[in-house]
């Protein structure tokens, strides 16, 4: 399942996957949700936040690598 996660969150722009994000946030914070369904949740979070991160690190380096002279 979590193979399956990774690859949709593959697909997802950054905006895409904070508003996933939050979607499983308020998930995480009702506490009539079962433990199961919390550890699912919890899991399905952390690869939307690591497909963030990616992203941000992608974006990140693409900036450090701008050749000034190319920029004028």
């Amino acid at each position: 399942m979590q193979e399956q996660w990774r690859q949709d969150a593959q697909s997802l722009s950054y905006e895409e996957s904070l508003q996933a994000l939050d979607l499983l946030l308020v998930q995480l914070q009702n506490e009539n949700v079962p433990v199961e369904e919390l550890q699912r949740c919890y899991l399905h979070a952390k690869i939307y936040l690591e497909h963030c991160e990616a992203l941000l690190n992608t974006v990140e380096q693409n900036v450090l690598e701008l050749d000034v002279d190319s920029l004028r």
